[in-house]
Order: structure tokens, then sequence, then C-alpha cells
């Protein structure tokens, strides 16, 4: 449900919200310890539940800008760019600024930009919210071909998708996990 913690714990786990107490590992790192969140932030792949894009850079530069900052190698940036832009179905878009873009094609872009540069863990912070259905089923099987290789995080509130795409669902309510299984 709305308000069970599910975004703040995501927030926690990449370090966009300092964590006041507790523990908890990502890929074997602290996310209490400075070096151990720089180690996590090394390996990891965001989508924020609220698309974080500058309206004036298009798809393609939005994706440049992540490749340079995930450090995939220089001349490899227009591959790998290109590569994510038609996995989820925005290469025909690739020079339009994102502004014009609607809810669903900005998500998608989000998609996109968490997983480039090939992070070993991803966090998806409700990734397919506003998305008509048919993009929604695309971007599902982007996600689940994502999984082959890495670890990945995902919040919704859609029972439908935490089933397909979930191999362990966790249910959280009121800031606590309540069950955790397949």
């Amino acid at each position: 449900p709305n308000g069970a913690g599910k975004t703040t714990t995501v927030n926690l786990l990449t370090g966009a919200l300092p964590a006041t107490g507790g523990e908890a590992l990502v890929h074997g790192e602290s996310i209490m310890h400075p070096g151990g969140m720089a180690q996590i932030r090394s390996v990891m792949g965001y989508c924020p539940q609220f698309d974080m894009l500058w309206d004036v850079l298009t798809a393609e530069e939005h994706l440049h800008l992540f490749a340079t900052l995930k450090d995939v190698p220089a001349g490899s940036e227009n591959i790998e760019a290109q590569r994510r832009l038609e996995q989820v179905r925005l290469a025909d878009v690739a020079k339009s600024p994102a502004g014009s873009f609607s809810g669903g094609m900005k998500r998608r872009l989000s998609v996109s930009i968490s997983l480039i540069g090939d992070p070993r863990v991803v966090f998806l912070d409700e990734p397919t919210t506003g998305m008509d259905p048919i993009s929604r089923r695309h971007v599902w099987d982007v996600i689940e071909e994502a999984k082959q290789d890495r670890a990945i995080i995902l919040t919704t509130h859609s029972m439908e998708e935490a089933d397909i795409l979930g191999d362990r669902i966790g249910i959280m309510a009121k800031g606590r996990l309540r069950c955790l299984g397949s």
C-alpha cells in the first residue's frame, strides 16, 4: 500500500537518504559506511519513482551522460545508448527532448538509464507506473531479460507485476517487511 515504506527503503539502499540506524548490505557492502556506499554506487543502477530527467536533453543525450558516469568505455557510448533505446522502444525518438515525452515514455527512458553500463544491482522503484498496458508488458520483458545477469530490486503496487517479475516477493506495510517468499 501507499506509505508502506517501499520508496524510503530504496532511497536508503541507494544512498539517496542517509541511514540513521540499522544495517543493510548491498552487493556485500554496508550502506552505513561511506566507503561501502561508494562501492555500492559503482555497481548500481537506479530508476527512481519520479523521473529525474532534464526536459531539454534528448533521450540519446541522457543515455550518453549516464554512460559516461557509469564508466562505459570511451567510444562505446553510442552503441550502448542505441542498444538501450531500442530495448525500450525509444530509438525513433532518440533525438527528441525528454520534455516532449509522455509519462510512459519518460518511465521507459528512466528504466533504460538504470540498465546502462550493465550494473550488478538495479533498483527499480515503480518502473511501469503510468504506462499503457502494451508498453508495461514490453518493459516487463526487458526487466525479465535483465534479471539474468544481475540482482533487481523492484517496488510495485501491482501484485500481477510482482508475480510475473519476482523470484522472491516481499510485502511491506507500515515500514516493516511483513512476509517474504516465492
